[in-house]
């Protein structure tokens, strides 16, 4: 198994180039804040009874195995690293543990997750990702400007970082909220755009939602089992975390339900237009075919029709084809097939504002009648309660 056995060669200077980036927060003593420190202290560092962060930026086999064996992480953990993408996850191996998360980060595009690897042992937090992430990077900053944000150790920086990698799903909900009401609007107009938009916004959500339910589940279990390594106040930490997460995941499953019904909108919508359409040409012919009829009855050039032989026979037909025609239009109004606007608008589209701001109605408590005999108090004739 890859980190057991012999050790492993020094770093030449052209592994070094390899490995993409690595920097350190340590201090010495719990009122001071962290402050960078030099890679080379390391060791020395570590061994002291202060706080050291160690973050990395890598992928490089070799120096995730020099890692595993310099601070006595287990073997297994070094090779889930290494492996595929990983669903969240966590393992507690006694005296560390090692956590799976994934931060919100975006590949060209399209909305994706990256999987940030995580060690926390007392005194020690450790933190492994392949490409730089925002969270990481405002919480490397926040706890040097806030020393309070790190004051009781590893643990509690664990739980300040699973809490900003929860809160960054946040603008992903705030963002698919307010495409939903502008695909709300284009829906009922029937836009043909609105279809693409809401395959996008479902594969984005979908995306994100398959990485937080595992990831929610792992903070929930964080906070009960290891408290052996997660003290009380990262606990209150990983609750808010575990409440972030809950309710990214959500909004998340509303924002689908809202998705399927801005669908169905756009069925909906599209299926009247057509219908419209369907209406407007079924009047049209219903008004036309008569009229074709009567023409085609008079183009035929025989004698003994109507008025055909007199001057004035062209003008008696063609007044009697556009008193059908209007007869037509007057019977396909009164059916509804035809509507005549004007005079009062509709008053669609209202919303439940007015409710809102009722008044609140009085609330009155009723006992129940053998309590209110044994007490001496009941309702009385008007419904309210009498005093005994």
């Amino acid at each position: 198994m890859r980190g057991s056995g012999a050790s492993l060669p020094p770093i030449d200077e052209r592994t070094k180039l390899i490995v993409m980036a690595q920097r350190l927060l340590a201090r010495s003593a719990s009122p001071q804040p962290l402050a960078p420190a030099d890679l080379d202290d390391l060791v020395a560092l570590e061994g002291q009874s202060g706080l050291v962060w160690l973050d990395m930026e890598t992928a490089d086999p070799d120096e995730l195995d020099r890692l595993g064996q310099q601070f006595g992480f287990d073997p297994s953990a070094i090779e889930d690293i290494l492996d595929i993408e990983q669903l969240p996850k966590y393992d507690d191996y006694g005296d560390h543990l090692f956590v799976v998360l994934h931060a919100l980060t975006a590949a060209g595009d399209r909305v994706d997750t990256r999987e940030v690897d995580i060690f926390v042992r007392e005194g020690l937090l450790v933190t492994v990702h392949a490409e730089p992430i925002l969270g990481i990077n405002w919480l490397w900053d926040a706890v040097q400007s806030h020393p309070h944000l790190a004051e009781k150790g590893a643990d509690e920086l664990f739980g300040h970082l699973a809490e900003v990698i929860g809160r960054r799903y946040f603008e992903i909900a705030n963002v698919i909220e307010q495409r939903i009401d502008e695909l709300a609007e284009a829906a009922l107009a029937a836009d043909s755009s609105v279809l693409g938009e809401i395959q996008v916004l479902r594969r984005e959500e979908a995306t994100v939602r398959t990485m937080l339910r595992p990831q929610r589940l792992v903070i929930s279990e964080l906070r009960i089992r290891n408290r052996s390594v997660i003290g009380e106040r990262a606990v209150h930490l990983l609750d808010d975390a575990y409440d972030i997460h809950n309710q990214v995941v959500e909004s998340l499953g509303v924002a689908r339900g809202l998705l399927n019904d801005t669908l169905d909108s756009y069925r909906g919508a599209s299926a009247e237009r057509q219908a419209n359409a369907t209406t407007v040409l079924a009047v049209y012919s219903a008004i036309l075919l008569p009229l074709s009829l009567i023409a085609s009855w008079y183009g035929m050039n025989v004698r003994g029709l109507p008025a055909a032989d007199r001057n004035y026979g062209w003008q008696i037909v063609t007044i009697g084809m556009l008193l059908l025609a209007l007869g037509s239009c007057a019977v396909f109004v009164k059916i509804g097939l035809i509507r005549l606007y004007g005079g009062r608008t509709s008053r669609i589209g209202r919303g439940l504002a007015a409710a809102a701001r009722a008044p609140v109605r009085p609330i009155i408590m009723l006992r129940d009648g053998r309590t209110a005999r044994s007490t001496g108090s009941g309702p009385s004739a008007e419904g309210g309660v009498s005093e005994g």
